[in-house]
C-alpha cells in the first residue's frame, strides 16, 4: 500500500481501506457496549436493595427511640447520615439523568435492541463535565458534593481500618499527571460514565449502612457496659459503738471477674472476686459517712470511674435493745423488673419475731425476710417491713424502688451479636437470642428471622438454623456483610410481649 508508482484505481481502492479502517477503530465494540450496559444494571439494582436494608435499621433506630430517650441522640446522628447520603445520591442521579436526556437513552424493553449510538456517545459526557478540558461548572459540583461526603464519612468514624476504606471508596485526588474527574469521565462514552457514577451511589449506600449499623451496634454495646453495673454499698445503717463491722462494696448485678480498685475514705482496697471488703470506723459515736470512687476495666481496655457515698449511725450499747432501723435490698441489681419474678430480701436491725413486708403496688409472696414481687403497674414501688423488738415495741422500715422493663434481648450467633466466619460455615450456623448480663432466668426460642445478603432481596426462614437460606448464601463472597434481622421468638420466664430483639452481623472472610 506504501508502494509509489501505482495505477489510480489501486491507488483508490488503497485510500478507501484506509477510511474503512479508520471508521471502525472509531465504533466501540457492541458486546463491550453491552457489557457495561449490564454492570449499571446490576448496579442499580445493587443499590436499591441496599436502601432497602438501610431504611430497615433506621426503623429499628427510630422505633427504639420512641420507648427510650437515650436513643434520641442515636436517631440524631442516623438521621444526619440518612441526609448527607441522600444529598450526595441525588447530586450523582440529577448527572446521571442529564446525561441520558442529552443522549436520549432508554434502557430496552424484553426483546429489543439497546440504543448503541447513545450508549457510545462521548460528547454527551465530555460536553457536560468539561469546557474544553477543564471541569465544567457541573463536574465541578459533582467533586465538591462526592469530596464533602467523604470527609464527613471519614469523621465518621474512628479506626485506621475504615478511614482506609472511606479513601478508597470516595477520595477524588487524581492518579499520575491525570485529575481524578478527567481520568474517570473525559472522552468517556456515555454507557461508561453512567457505570461509574452507579458506581459511586452504590458505595454510598453501602457505606450508608455500615455507619449505621455501627451506631446501632455501639448503642446496645453501651447499654450493657453502662447500665449493668452501679455501686452497691453493704453497710449497716445502725452498729455498736467499738463493735468491729465489716463493709462490702461491689458492682450491682456484679460480676466476679471484674477487674479494678474501690477508693473509701482516702483509703485505695483492691477487688476481691468483683468486691472490696473492709472494716468500718465504730469508735466514736453519731453519723459517720464513707465515700469514695470506684474504679473498673471494661472490655475495650479502657476504665470507668463512678462514685458512691452512705452514712451510717454508731450508737452505744444501750440501743441494741431498741433498733430503730431496717434494710430492705433486691437480690438482684437495684431495681424490680417488669414480667419476670423478683425476690426481695427484707431485714429489721435486732427484730424479735418474724418480718412482715408489703408493696404499695404488685404482688407480694412469701414470709419473715424472704418474699417473691411481680409488678403490676407504675415506675416505682414502695416495699415497707416491719417487725417487734424485744421490748414490744414496732419497728418499720420503707424503701422506694425503680420499676424497669426487662432489657431488650440480643440477637446472636456463638454468643455474639457481630462475628467473622468462612462462607462454608455460613448455612450450618444458628440463630439465638439472650440478654446479656442478666441475672433472671429468662430464655429465647428463636421461631423466624430474615436474612440479607448483598446483592440479593431479603430472605425470610422460619426455624432458627441459617441453612433456610442456603440458596441466597452460595452467592456471599469473602468481604460481604451478612444481616440477620426481624427475628421473632418465644420467650420462658418472662410474661409479656417481647422487647424487639437487635439484629446480628456477620463479616464474611
Amino acid at each position: 500500500m506504501a508502494k509509489g508508482n501505482l495505477p489510480p484505481r489501486q491507488k483508490m481502492i488503497n485510500l478507501m481501506y484506509l477510511i474503512f479502517i479508520a471508521m471502525m477503530a472509531m465504533q466501540i465494540d457492541r458486546e463491550v457496549l453491552r457489557s457495561f450496559e449490564g454492570v449499571n444494571t446490576s448496579l442499580t439494582d445493587a443499590y436499591t436493595l441496599a436502601s432497602e436494608n438501610n431504611n430497615t435499621f433506621y426503623e429499628q433506630i427510630k422505633n427504639k427511640a420512641k420507648d427510650d430517650a437515650d436513643y434520641q441522640k442515636v436517631q440524631e446522628k442516623a438521621e444526619n447520615v440518612k441526609a448527607k447520603s441522600n444529598e450526595v445520591f441525588q447530586a450523582i442521579e440529577a448527572v446521571k439523568q442529564k446525561l441520558i436526556a442529552e443522549t436520549g437513552y432508554q434502557a430496552p424493553r424484553e426483546g429489543e435492541e439497546t440504543s448503541y449510538n447513545s450508549l457510545q456517545n462521548t460528547d454527551a459526557v465530555t460536553n457536560l463535565l468539561f469546557r474544553d478540558q477543564d471541569p465544567s461548572e457541573t463536574g465541578i459540583e459533582l467533586k465538591n458534593k462526592i469530596n464533602e461526603y467523604h470527609n464527613f464519612m471519614l469523621s465518621q468514624y474512628a479506626s485506621d481500618r475504615d478511614k482506609s476504606r472511606v479513601n478508597k471508596l470516595f477520595s477524588t485526588e487524581g492518579e499520575a499527571k491525570k485529575e481524578w474527574l478527567y481520568r474517570m469521565f473525559y472522552n468517556q462514552p456515555m454507557v461508561a460514565a453512567l457505570t461509574n457514577l452507579s458506581k459511586i451511589q452504590s458505595d454510598v449506600r453501602t457505606e450508608e449502612g455500615n455507619l449505621v449499623r455501627n451506631l446501632l451496634s455501639d448503642k446496645l454495646e453501651d447499654e450493657i457496659q453502662l447500665k449493668a453495673f452501679q455501686p452497691i454499698v453493704d453497710i449497716p445503717p445502725i452498729v455498736k459503738k467499738g463493735e468491729k463491722v465489716v463493709a462490702n462494696i461491689a458492682f450491682g448485678a456484679y460480676d466476679n471477674t471484674l477487674q479494678g480498685s474501690v477508693t473509701a475514705n482516702g483509703r485505695r482496697i483492691a477487688l476481691s472476686n468483683g468486691r472490696a471488703t473492709f472494716d468500718l470506723n465504730t469508735s466514736a459515736d453519731g453519723t459517720q459517712t464513707v465515700r469514695g470512687t470506684m474504679t473498673y476495666k471494661k472490655p475495650d481496655g479502657s476504665t470507668e470511674t463512678m462514685p458512691f457515698e452512705r452514712t451510717y449511725q454508731v450508737v452505744g450499747e444501750t440501743l441494741a435493745k431498741a433498733p430503730t432501723g431496717g434494710s430492705i435490698s433486691a437480690d438482684k441489681m437495684n431495681v424490680v423488673y417488669r414480667g419476670v419474678t423478683n425476690p426481695i430480701t427484707a431485714t429489721i436491725n435486732g427484730a424479735d419475731g418474724p418480718i412482715n413486708m408489703t408493696a404499695s403496688t404488685g404482688s407480694l409472696s412469701g414470709s419473715n425476710g424472704k418474699y417473691n414481687y411481680r409488678v403490676s403497674s407504675g415506675n416505682t414501688v414502695v416495699f415497707t417491713a416491719s417487725a417487734k423488738t424485744s421490748s414490744g415495741a414496732v419497728v418499720t422500715e420503707k424503701k422506694e424502688f425503680r420499676i424497669k422493663p426487662v432489657p431488650p434481648p440480643q440477637g446472636q450467633i456463638r454468643g455474639k451479636n457481630s462475628l467473622t466466619t468462612s462462607v462454608s460455615s455460613l448455612s450450618r450456623l444458628t440463630v439465638e437470642a439472650a440478654i446479656p448480663n442478666f441475672e433472671f432466668p429468662v430464655s429465647f426460642t428463636v421461631k423466624s428471622f430474615k436474612v440479607k445478603v448483598p446483592g440479593q432481596r431479603t430472605v425470610s426462614v422460619t426455624g432458627n438454623n441459617l441453612s433456610g437460606a442456603e440458596r441466597v448464601l452460595k452467592t456471599v463472597k469473602s468481604g460481604d456483610a451478612v444481616n440477620i434481622f426481624d427475628i421473632e421468638a418465644t420467650a420462658s420466664g418472662i410474661d409479656g410481649r417481647i422487647p424487639n430483639i437487635s439484629p446480628v452481623v456477620i463479616d464474611v472472610q
